[in-house]
């Protein structure tokens, strides 16, 4: 019969308030795979963990999950039995493992226009649609400084050793203030963008931590009296204006700043690029 590792009975646990610890023992039973030549601690030394990584690499709690972090192997007798005590925690230090940090903050941006809702006395606004909306001191138009949503996601991503090159650190690095051309981390085409990280890469760790800035797409905003179909996340919305005048219920003619039309912009070094190719992972 082929080798086999199960569990045995009996465990190490360590439970704290900041992190929970278990040691799992394994056995290996049936015949070893060892056929003399070299030195069989080696090979089963191989094969074991390779099979804790493939087999048992989680252990499920009540706590959650824990995920293996050092496998040690005790020879009890040569070529004959082997014992395996696996350290469990809520770490999951395999390549691949990451972890997602959102941040949400308030910005500003100058608004020079928006949905008009009400005018008071009613009688006093001319009777034309063109400048509703449009923030206007009577003379010129001035604006207001509003608060947005302000989202910055924080990934800090496990390579594999190697990884993180010059090669690749040189290729994300185009990508800084580009938003995505490609799904990515959930996000449609144009609504997320590469605001730049930190990598370390020594013998044993190869880590980096990436941020990316958010702006959602958004369909039939009101602007002015004007409907835009479709704006992307980092395009910006560019009223034009014009002088003109209208009458108001009274039949006095008043002197508006009506919007003549908007431009959708897309600013230089917002060019869309692909990240899923570039950076490896995140795809859908």
């Amino acid at each position: 019969m082929a080798w086999t590792l199960a569990p045995i009975v009996g465990s190490d646990l360590t439970l704290d308030r900041d992190k929970l610890v278990i040691v799992r023992k394994f056995r290996l039973k049936d015949t070893l795979p060892y056929s003399g030549g070299g030195d069989c601690f080696d090979v089963v030394s191989a094969l074991a963990m390779e099979r804790i990584k493939d087999t048992y690499p989680t252990y499920g709690t009540p706590m959650g999950t824990l995920y293996w972090n050092s496998i040690q192997l005790h020879e009890s007798y040569y070529a004959q039995l082997y014992e395996l005590s696996v350290t469990y925690s809520p770490y999951d230090k395999q390549t691949g493992s990451y972890l997602i940090r959102v941040e949400h903050a308030a910005g500003t941006a100058k608004a020079t226009a928006g949905k008009w809702l009400a005018t008071y006395p009613t009688a006093e606004r001319p009777g034309t649609d063109s400048n509703k909306g449009v923030i206007f001191n009577g003379q010129e138009v001035v604006g207001v400084d509003v608060p947005f949503n302000q989202t910055r996601i924080v990934i800090s991503y496990r390579h594999p050793q190697m990884f993180l090159n010059h090669a690749y650190l040189r290729a994300i690095g185009t990508l800084v203030g580009h938003p995505n051309n490609d799904t990515f981390l959930g996000y449609a085409p144009g609504e997320i963008a590469y605001a730049g990280g930190n990598a370390t890469e020594s013998e044993c760790e190869a880590s980096a931590e990436y941020s990316f800035e958010v702006s959602r797409n958004e369909t039939n905003l009101e602007v002015g009296g004007i409907t835009i179909t479709e704006k992307k996340g980092f395009d910006v919305i560019s009223p034009v204006y014009k002088w003109g005048t209208a009458d108001d219920a009274g039949s006095n003619t008043k002197v508006i700043r009506p919007i003549e039309y908007i431009d959708i912009i897309r600013p230089r070094g917002r060019e869309w690029m692909n990240y899923v190719s570039t950076f490896g992972w995140g795809g859908p």
